[in-house]
Parts: C-alpha cells; sequence; structure tokens
C-alpha cells in the first residue's frame, strides 16, 4: 500500500505545500457537508414516506377480492372462508360498495358509500360534507341508484340516517368514501340479507400483498379479481416513488459539485510533487503505480469527507427526531413534528456513490501527473 501511504505523506505535508492543504481542506469540508444534506433530506422523506404509508396501510384493505363482472359474492360462495384460510391472512370482512345521492333540506350530492360490518352510523368524509354543509348529528336521506317494485312501479330505494361522524379526507383515495353498516348497505343496493360486492383482506405483512394476491388467484380462480393496496393507490405510490429519485438526484448534485473539488486536490497536487513522480519513475516505479498516489490521495480525501458526512447526517437526523426539533400544525399533518428515519439501505447508497465519484474524479489529473515525461519534471523541478 505505498500508493496510500505516499499520498498520506504528501497530504500532511502542510508547511511545504499550503495551498495543497487548504484546497484539501476545502473539498473535504464541502463533500461532508452535501453528503451529510443528503442524508438528512433523505431521513426526512423517508420519514413523511413512512407515515403517508401507514395511513394508507390503516385505511386501505391490503387485499380487495371482487366478483370478476358484474356479479355479487353470498354465502353459499364460502368466499370468505377460503380466503381466511389463505397464509398470511389477518382478517377477512365483506362490503357493499355502491352510488348514492346524499340529500339534506334542498340539496343533494353524489356520494361513494361502503357499508361494513363494524361501522355505526353513517360516517362522511369531510369533502362530501362540506358541499352540503351537514356536521355531525344532522339527518340526511340517501337515495340509492337501484329500485323496488312498488304498486305505483319501481320506486328508488331510500334511507333516512343520522351523521354519527365525518372522516377526514384519505391518504390515498381518489374519491371520497362514506361508511355505514353493512346491512343497511345491503338493503340500499338489494343485495340481500347476505350479498356483497366485495371483500377486504388485510394481511400479516401487507409488503407480500403481490404474494397473498397470487395465492387468493390460485385459491378461488378467475372468478374473482384481486387488487392490491398498491394498485388500488397506484398514483400516490408512484408519486411517492418519483419523489425520492428526484429528491436524491437534485440534493446529490451537491455532491458532485463538492467532489469536483477533488480534482483540483489531485491537479495542485500532482504540479507541486512533479519532481516526487519523476523521481518514483526514475526509481523504476511504473506510471500506473504513480497514478495510484494521486489518484489515492484525492481518493482519500473523499473516503474521509463522506464518512465524516454520513456520521453528521445520520447525527443530525437522529437528534431531530427524537428531540422533535421541527416543528408542524398537526391538524394538517397528522403529527407533531416533522418525523425523520434514516435508513440503512439509502445511507450505504449515498456513502458508496460519494466515495466511487471521489475516486473517479481524481482519476484525471492522477492520470496526466503519471504520463509526464520524468526528464521534463526533473528540469522543470
Amino acid at each position: 500500500m505505498i500508493s496510500f501511504f505516499l499520498a498520506k505523506r504528501y497530504l500532511l505535508a502542510s508547511r511545504r505545500d499550503a495551498q495543497v492543504g487548504v484546497v484539501a481542506l476545502a473539498a473535504f469540508l464541502g463533500l461532508a457537508l452535501g453528503v451529510a444534506a443528503l442524508v438528512v433530506s433523505l431521513a426526512l422523506l423517508a420519514g413523511f414516506q413512512a407515515h403517508v404509508k401507514s395511513r394508507l396501510l390503516a385505511e386501505t384493505p391490503h387485499l380487495l377480492v371482487t366478483p370478476a363482472g358484474r356479479g355479487v359474492f353470498h354465502d353459499v360462495d364460502r368466499v370468505g372462508g377460503r380466503l381466511a384460510a389463505v397464509p398470511g391472512v389477518v382478517s377477512v370482512s365483506p362490503v357493499a360498495r355502491g352510488r348514492v345521492w346524499v340529500s339534506m333540506g334542498r340539496d343533494a350530492a353524489p356520494a361513494e358509500v361502503v357499508g361494513r360490518e363494524k361501522t355505526k352510523g353513517l360516517i362522511l368524509d369531510v369533502a362530501q360534507a362540506r358541499p352540503l354543509g351537514i356536521v355531525p348529528g344532522e339527518t340526511v336521506t340517501l337515495v340509492s341508484s337501484r329500485a323496488r317494485l312498488s304498486p305505483l312501479g319501481p320506486v328508488p330505494i331510500v334511507s333516512t340516517m343520522q351523521v354519527s361522524g365525518l372522516a377526514p379526507a384519505s391518504a390515498g383515495r381518489r374519491a371520497a368514501e362514506a361508511s355505514l353498516p353493512l346491512d343497511e348497505a345491503r338493503r340500499l343496493f338489494a343485495l340481500g340479507p347476505d350479498g356483497a360486492t366485495g371483500y377486504e383482506v388485510f394481511l400479516k405483512d401487507p409488503m407480500r400483498a403481490k404474494d397473498a394476491a397470487s395465492a387468493v388467484a390460485a385459491a378461488l380462480g378467475p372468478s374473482v379479481t384481486v387488487t392490491t393496496w398498491e394498485e388500488q393507490n397506484r398514483a400516490l405510490v408512484l408519486a411517492l416513488r418519483l419523489e425520492r429519485f428526484v429528491l436524491f438526484a437534485a440534493v446529490f448534485l451537491i455532491v458532485i459539485v463538492a467532489g469536483l473539488n477533488l480534482a483540483a486536490t489531485s491537479a495542485v497536487l500532482a504540479a507541486t510533487r512533479a519532481g516526487d513522480a519523476a523521481m518514483l519513475s526514475v526509481l523504476g516505479a511504473s506510471p500506473k503505480t504513480v497514478e495510484k498516489v494521486f489518484r489515492a490521495a484525492g481518493g482519500g480525501v473523499g473516503v474521509a469527507g463522506t464518512l465524516l458526512g454520513v456520521a453528521l447526517g445520520t447525527s443530525v437526523a437522529l437528534v431531530l427526531e427524537k428531540f422533535g426539533l421541527v416543528p408542524l400544525p398537526a391538524q394538517l399533518y397528522g403529527m407533531s413534528h416533522a418525523p425523520f428515519r434514516v435508513d440503512p439501505f439509502d445511507v450505504a447508497v449515498v456513502a458508496a456513490l460519494s466515495i466511487l465519484w471521489a475516486f473517479v474524479v481524481a482519476s484525471v489529473p492522477a492520470r496526466t501527473a503519471a504520463r509526464q515525461p520524468a526528464v521534463e519534471a526533473l528540469r522543470g523541478a
């Protein structure tokens, strides 16, 4: 490891080559701050995305099983029991979805509703209640799109219910959705006492939803359609992934600019140590060995700056998360402070790319110094 030994000697010889020390220090600090900024930014983004994903998993069924067509499930189909037997399934609940008109006084608006077993009363989404001025405790009329026969002919199925509460806007649903008891939804949509438009399935490990969907499809056959939570919120999931990529690319530009200072470090070192490089060549060192010395100088500064930046960024993110030093309005974000989540994979990728970039930018001046003729270098010295 003679290359790293000589590179260390050259960088630490500050009395003789003060300009090398200044340039190396600037490159070291610039790279460390750039890496730290990237680590903190990714930790903040990971924290927000983890919060959004936790809301999605709490509000969205991990699997939604619906008939392949316009059919309706009934108890005789034994779909619920067959779903519960699939490995990894925690709970299975029948649901009845449909579209109604919500009427209050002279005002009415269309709304998506879903009936669930454990729901008590009518719970409107805030986006549904706001246009009609509905508040909890008021009574509204639900008019179904389905009809029933009467002596006067077909008439719409109507239900009068009291609004028991308002639900906040969902993190990922495309449209606002109201909830009501399953029995009432079955009556509104004429599904019978045991009908269901689908089953909501929750899994032990939501991250294995695709595998579970394949198992459900194999167990129930082509008569059903299985949709995972990621597919139900495809636009939001894609936006989160794109946001992560764009933020990484934007902040990594700081690391790229800071890494360019390493090229200046290697160039200045090569200029001030041209005589030493020539002496190494005279003593029998190959151009490749000389190139390694100057590449190691720039790369060594890059490694040190990267490690300091990783340590600094990780420490800052952990402190900000532990003490909640970035407050947020809880009524808007659902949390009192900005979340920071340090992902070891993100940190490893940042460190690897930063170190790789450090050695890449140091290679050009190192190669130039190694190819300089020894005679000209000694004459100039």
